[in-house]
Protein backbone atom coordinates (compact mmCIF):
# COMPACT_ATOMS: atom_id res chain seq x y z
CA UNK A 1 0.00 0.00 0.00
CA UNK A 2 1.15 3.43 -0.66
CA UNK A 3 1.53 6.85 1.35
CA UNK A 4 -1.27 9.35 0.49
CA UNK A 5 1.90 11.69 0.03
CA UNK A 6 3.37 8.59 -2.29
CA UNK A 7 6.33 6.18 -0.90
CA UNK A 8 5.67 2.82 0.99
CA UNK A 9 3.73 2.69 4.62
CA UNK A 10 2.88 -0.43 6.84
CA UNK A 11 -0.13 -2.04 5.58
CA UNK A 12 -1.54 -2.28 8.98
CA UNK A 13 -1.58 1.41 9.04
CA UNK A 14 -4.23 1.87 6.48
CA UNK A 15 -5.66 -1.67 7.00
CA UNK A 16 -6.28 -1.29 11.03
CA UNK A 17 -9.55 0.49 10.99
CA UNK A 18 -9.77 1.22 7.41
CA UNK A 19 -12.55 -1.33 6.96
CA UNK A 20 -15.04 1.32 8.37
CA UNK A 21 -15.63 2.26 4.73
CA UNK A 22 -15.13 -1.29 2.93
CA UNK A 23 -18.02 -3.53 5.14
CA UNK A 24 -18.02 -6.30 7.27
CA UNK A 25 -15.99 -9.62 7.14
CA UNK A 26 -17.90 -11.67 9.47
CA UNK A 27 -17.20 -12.55 13.15
CA UNK A 28 -14.32 -14.42 14.00
CA UNK A 29 -14.69 -17.96 15.05
CA UNK A 30 -12.22 -17.81 18.11
CA UNK A 31 -14.59 -15.30 19.79
CA UNK A 32 -16.20 -16.42 22.93
CA UNK A 33 -20.06 -15.50 23.28
CA UNK A 34 -21.50 -13.45 26.17
CA UNK A 35 -17.80 -12.32 27.12
CA UNK A 36 -18.95 -8.92 27.11
CA UNK A 37 -18.44 -8.26 31.36
CA UNK A 38 -15.21 -10.36 31.24
CA UNK A 39 -13.39 -8.39 28.45
CA UNK A 40 -14.35 -5.25 30.43
CA UNK A 41 -12.87 -6.60 33.55
CA UNK A 42 -9.84 -7.11 31.42
CA UNK A 43 -9.74 -3.98 30.49
CA UNK A 44 -9.89 -2.02 33.25
CA UNK A 45 -7.58 -3.96 34.77
CA UNK A 46 -5.80 -2.63 31.83
CA UNK A 47 -6.39 0.74 32.55
CA UNK A 48 -5.03 0.27 36.25
CA UNK A 49 -1.95 -1.40 35.30
CA UNK A 50 -0.87 1.96 32.87
CA UNK A 51 -2.42 4.27 35.73
CA UNK A 52 -4.69 5.70 33.02
CA UNK A 53 -7.52 4.60 35.20
CA UNK A 54 -5.83 6.59 37.96
CA UNK A 55 -4.64 9.26 35.83
CA UNK A 56 -7.99 11.57 36.85
CA UNK A 57 -8.37 13.49 33.56
CA UNK A 58 -9.17 13.47 30.45
CA UNK A 59 -6.18 11.43 28.09
CA UNK A 60 -4.14 13.20 25.72
CA UNK A 61 -0.77 12.50 24.69
CA UNK A 62 1.88 13.50 22.49
CA UNK A 63 4.26 10.96 20.27
CA UNK A 64 7.07 10.99 18.20
CA UNK A 65 8.94 8.02 16.61
CA UNK A 66 11.71 7.41 14.40
CA UNK A 67 10.43 4.95 11.93
CA UNK A 68 12.94 2.29 10.20
CA UNK A 69 10.82 0.27 7.48
CA UNK A 70 12.57 -1.84 4.45
CA UNK A 71 12.75 0.93 2.44
CA UNK A 72 13.17 4.29 4.03
CA UNK A 73 13.09 5.99 7.30
CA UNK A 74 10.86 8.89 8.62
CA UNK A 75 9.44 10.50 11.88
CA UNK A 76 5.40 10.05 12.84
CA UNK A 77 4.68 12.57 15.19
CA UNK A 78 0.70 11.56 16.60
CA UNK A 79 -1.22 14.24 18.96
CA UNK A 80 -3.84 12.53 20.35
CA UNK A 81 -6.94 13.29 22.41
CA UNK A 82 -9.12 10.85 24.26
CA UNK A 83 -12.32 12.47 22.04
CA UNK A 84 -11.32 11.45 18.77
CA UNK A 85 -9.60 14.76 17.85
CA UNK A 86 -5.79 13.52 16.58
CA UNK A 87 -3.00 15.70 14.76
CA UNK A 88 -0.53 12.99 12.67
CA UNK A 89 2.17 14.29 11.18
CA UNK A 90 5.15 12.61 9.12
CA UNK A 91 8.45 14.10 7.96
CA UNK A 92 10.22 14.30 5.80
CA UNK A 93 7.00 12.63 4.01
CA UNK A 94 5.13 15.99 4.05
CA UNK A 95 2.14 14.21 5.39
CA UNK A 96 0.20 17.10 7.70
CA UNK A 97 -3.40 15.76 8.50
CA UNK A 98 -5.90 15.57 11.94
CA UNK A 99 -8.95 15.56 13.10
CA UNK A 100 -10.60 19.03 14.87
CA UNK A 101 -13.34 20.93 16.41
CA UNK A 102 -14.77 21.05 12.73
CA UNK A 103 -14.10 17.26 11.40
CA UNK A 104 -11.17 16.11 9.75
CA UNK A 105 -8.55 18.18 7.33
CA UNK A 106 -5.64 17.49 4.93
CA UNK A 107 -3.13 19.73 4.41
CA UNK A 108 -1.08 20.16 1.30
CA UNK A 109 2.58 21.68 1.95
CA UNK A 110 2.75 22.57 -1.63
CA UNK A 111 -0.19 24.41 -2.58
CA UNK A 112 -0.79 25.48 1.36
CA UNK A 113 -4.66 24.23 0.65
CA UNK A 114 -6.53 22.16 2.93
CA UNK A 115 -9.07 19.38 2.03
CA UNK A 116 -11.45 16.96 3.64
CA UNK A 117 -9.62 14.50 5.22
CA UNK A 118 -11.83 12.02 3.71
CA UNK A 119 -10.65 8.32 3.45
CA UNK A 120 -7.14 9.33 4.96
CA UNK A 121 -8.61 9.40 7.84
CA UNK A 122 -8.08 5.50 8.41
CA UNK A 123 -4.21 5.95 7.62
CA UNK A 124 -4.19 8.55 10.46
CA UNK A 125 -6.33 6.41 12.79
CA UNK A 126 -3.89 3.70 12.59
CA UNK A 127 -1.08 5.43 13.74
CA UNK A 128 -2.75 5.69 16.84
CA UNK A 129 -0.79 3.23 18.46
CA UNK A 130 -1.03 4.97 22.52
CA UNK A 131 -4.59 5.55 22.47
CA UNK A 132 -5.13 1.79 21.10
CA UNK A 133 -2.78 0.09 23.63
CA UNK A 134 -4.06 2.87 26.60
CA UNK A 135 -7.59 3.62 26.07
CA UNK A 136 -8.80 1.36 23.38
CA UNK A 137 -12.76 2.16 24.04
CA UNK A 138 -12.38 6.02 23.31
CA UNK A 139 -11.14 4.35 19.12
CA UNK A 140 -13.10 0.73 19.33
CA UNK A 141 -16.32 -0.95 21.02
CA UNK A 142 -17.95 -4.12 21.77
CA UNK A 143 -15.11 -6.28 23.65
CA UNK A 144 -14.93 -9.55 23.83
CA UNK A 145 -12.88 -12.38 25.14
CA UNK A 146 -11.02 -14.00 22.37
CA UNK A 147 -8.12 -16.84 22.34
CA UNK A 148 -4.69 -15.81 21.87
CA UNK A 149 -3.52 -16.49 18.11
CA UNK A 150 -0.80 -19.18 17.58
CA UNK A 151 2.59 -17.63 17.90
CA UNK A 152 1.49 -15.11 21.08
CA UNK A 153 2.96 -15.22 24.04
CA UNK A 154 1.47 -17.78 26.34
CA UNK A 155 0.82 -15.06 28.62
CA UNK A 156 -1.83 -13.80 26.71
CA UNK A 157 -5.28 -12.89 26.62
CA UNK A 158 -7.14 -11.44 24.30
CA UNK A 159 -9.93 -8.96 24.31
CA UNK A 160 -11.43 -8.11 20.37
CA UNK A 161 -13.01 -4.83 19.42
CA UNK A 162 -15.35 -3.79 17.41
CA UNK A 163 -14.31 -0.87 14.24
CA UNK A 164 -17.48 0.66 13.42
CA UNK A 165 -18.08 -1.38 10.35
CA UNK A 166 -18.71 -4.24 12.51
CA UNK A 167 -15.21 -5.57 11.79
CA UNK A 168 -12.97 -6.30 14.12
CA UNK A 169 -8.95 -6.18 15.62
CA UNK A 170 -7.70 -7.77 18.78
CA UNK A 171 -5.63 -6.17 21.26
CA UNK A 172 -3.14 -8.73 23.71
CA UNK A 173 -2.55 -8.23 27.54
CA UNK A 174 -0.51 -10.17 29.73
CA UNK A 175 -2.59 -11.94 31.95
CA UNK A 176 0.37 -11.46 34.46
CA UNK A 177 0.06 -7.34 35.04
CA UNK A 178 -2.33 -6.78 32.85
CA UNK A 179 -0.55 -4.73 30.55
CA UNK A 180 -0.85 -4.49 26.96
CA UNK A 181 1.57 -6.68 24.47
CA UNK A 182 0.18 -5.87 20.88
CA UNK A 183 -2.59 -6.02 18.76
CA UNK A 184 -3.47 -7.87 15.93
CA UNK A 185 -5.51 -7.40 12.60
CA UNK A 186 -6.53 -11.00 10.76
CA UNK A 187 -9.06 -9.55 7.97
CA UNK A 188 -5.75 -8.57 6.24
CA UNK A 189 -3.76 -11.42 4.14
CA UNK A 190 -1.50 -11.83 5.39
CA UNK A 191 -2.49 -10.67 8.93
CA UNK A 192 -0.86 -8.03 10.57
CA UNK A 193 0.87 -8.22 14.02
CA UNK A 194 2.30 -4.72 16.41
CA UNK A 195 4.16 -5.23 19.46
CA UNK A 196 4.60 -2.94 22.04
CA UNK A 197 7.49 -3.40 24.43
CA UNK A 198 10.03 -1.15 26.63
CA UNK A 199 7.60 0.61 28.75
CA UNK A 200 8.51 3.37 31.16
CA UNK A 201 7.20 6.01 33.30
CA UNK A 202 5.78 9.49 31.60
CA UNK A 203 3.29 11.97 33.50
CA UNK A 204 1.94 9.50 35.67
CA UNK A 205 1.31 6.51 33.01
CA UNK A 206 3.23 3.34 32.05
CA UNK A 207 3.85 4.10 28.13
CA UNK A 208 5.60 2.06 25.32
CA UNK A 209 8.86 3.52 24.04
CA UNK A 210 8.99 0.45 21.16
CA UNK A 211 6.69 -0.79 18.57
CA UNK A 212 7.25 -3.33 15.84
CA UNK A 213 4.56 -4.01 13.27
CA UNK A 214 4.96 -6.66 10.85
CA UNK A 215 3.06 -8.13 7.62
CA UNK A 216 4.55 -10.93 5.86
CA UNK A 217 8.19 -9.73 5.51
CA UNK A 218 7.60 -6.17 5.81
CA UNK A 219 8.92 -5.03 9.47
CA UNK A 220 8.65 -1.46 10.82
CA UNK A 221 10.28 -0.76 13.85
CA UNK A 222 9.30 2.56 15.91
CA UNK A 223 11.65 4.18 18.44
CA UNK A 224 9.70 6.94 21.02
CA UNK A 225 12.20 9.31 21.03
CA UNK A 226 9.67 11.42 22.99
CA UNK A 227 6.54 11.38 25.14
CA UNK A 228 4.57 13.86 26.69
CA UNK A 229 1.06 12.95 28.66
CA UNK A 230 -1.01 15.93 29.38
CA UNK A 231 -2.81 19.06 28.27
CA UNK A 232 -2.62 19.41 24.50
CA UNK A 233 -3.34 22.68 22.98
CA UNK A 234 -7.31 22.80 21.04
CA UNK A 235 -5.03 24.95 18.67
CA UNK A 236 -2.69 21.93 17.78
CA UNK A 237 -5.99 19.55 16.46
CA UNK A 238 -7.23 22.19 13.80
CA UNK A 239 -5.96 22.77 9.86
CA UNK A 240 -3.00 25.63 9.56
CA UNK A 241 -4.34 28.48 8.41
CA UNK A 242 -2.59 30.42 5.22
Amino acid sequence: MRHPKGGRLPAVLLSLPVLVTLGACGSDPNERPSQGSAADGILDAAERATGVAQYGQPLQLFADASVEGPNESFRTLMHSSWDGRVRMEQVPLGFLAGVGSSGGWLFDSESGEVADLGPVDAFVRGHELHMLALLPRSRLSNPRVVDAPPGASRDAVGVALSLPSEDSLVVYFSESDTLPIGLQVTYTDPHVMVTWSDWIERGGLQVFTKAVISQGEEVFEYSYDHIDVGPLPDSIFEAPRN
